[in-house]
């Protein structure tokens, strides 16, 4: 059977199939007809993959807050009291030399909540929609994809925090040109977290270890990515080395660019776009190489 569904789906390779207990609708990908399918057709709207998208990221942010009181307001809460709360503990313990701390700790909090939040629903998210994998016909690298733009939204929306800290530490922040390069930084953080989404979706499905393996290999690269301390208090030759750490070099270059109103130097955009770049390429090869198993496993 399995077998049979995907030599439909190579057979219609511009065609969306939604396969329901009452029939299977098909419609052309782009709004034109093709000869001899004019009797399968049931609903003639275009379906393109970006539309495709939108609809699989809305409603994954939608449903993540169904029947909550305060909704959206939980993604402001968790960070504001991950930072009081190390800031209180940094602040009277550890004392570190950070000009400016609680700013400098909330900008990596809601980059950190981002990473994690999107790896780990991507790497579940053929799992959790094996009903939207069987029956329906589409680019499949879509779900980890809009899993990782449903939580950018939460990240935006938490990044608003920041301006009501504006009274509090105006001397945190510094409007320069280097703001504009900040959309770009979150731009590529975007694109590591879809390289390595795609990857961890597809193995998940075949290893179900793989979910473990995310979540304890999240936990030890908190600790390798400068979230709550800067990159400055580690000694060689660990620092060059965690220097190419692609998600401490975007959020080193995100501080710099907010607070001191400094864009990366070469070699900072080396560290962030030639891993990023590698990731994406090889997130992207796992998975064209698993993606036709899913459906068998799923």
């Amino acid at each position: 059977m399995a077998e049979a569904n995907r030599q439909g789906e190579r057979a219609l390779p511009n065609w969306w199939v939604h396969r329901t207990p009452e029939g299977i609708f098909i419609g052309p990908l782009d709004g034109q007809m093709t000869p001899g399918r004019a009797e399968l057709q049931r609903d003639r709207r275009v379906a393109t993959p970006l539309e495709i998208l939108r609809v699989l990221t809305r409603a994954d942010f939608r449903a993540r807050y169904r029947a909550q009181a305060l909704g959206v307001l939980w993604s402001l809460l968790y960070p504001l009291v991950m930072m009081g709360i190390l800031s209180l503990i940094f602040a009277r313990v550890f004392r570190p030399n950070v000009v400016h701390f609680p700013v400098f700790l909330l900008i990596g909090l809601i980059c950190w909540q981002w990473v994690t939040n999107s790896l780990s629903a991507a790497t579940q998210v053929f799992i959790q929609h094996a009903d939207i994998v069987k029956r329906t016909v589409f680019a499949r690298q879509l779900l980890p994809i809009s899993a990782v733009l449903s939580y950018a939204i939460n990240a935006g929306i938490e990044s608003l925090v920041l301006l009501a800290f504006v009274p509090f530490f105006p001397e945190a922040f510094r409007l320069s040109p280097a703001l504009l390069l900040v959309p770009a930084l979150l731009l590529v953080l975007g694109a590591l977290l879809c390289g390595l989404g795609m990857a961890t979706s597809v193995l998940n499905v075949l290893y179900r270890d793989v979910a473990y393996l995310v979540s304890t290999g999240l936990l030890l690269l908190h600790w390798l990515t400068p979230v709550i301390y800067p990159p400055e208090v580690l000694p060689e030759p660990y620092r060059s080395v965690l220097r190419w750490n692609p998600l401490g070099a975007i959020l080193t270059a995100l501080r710099r660019a907010i607070m001191l109103g400094e864009a990366p130097d070469l070699l900072a955009w080396a560290t962030i776009l030639l891993p990023t770049a590698a990731v994406c390429l090889v997130g992207g090869w796992i998975f064209r190489h698993y993606e036709h198993m899913v459906l068998d496993y799923v």
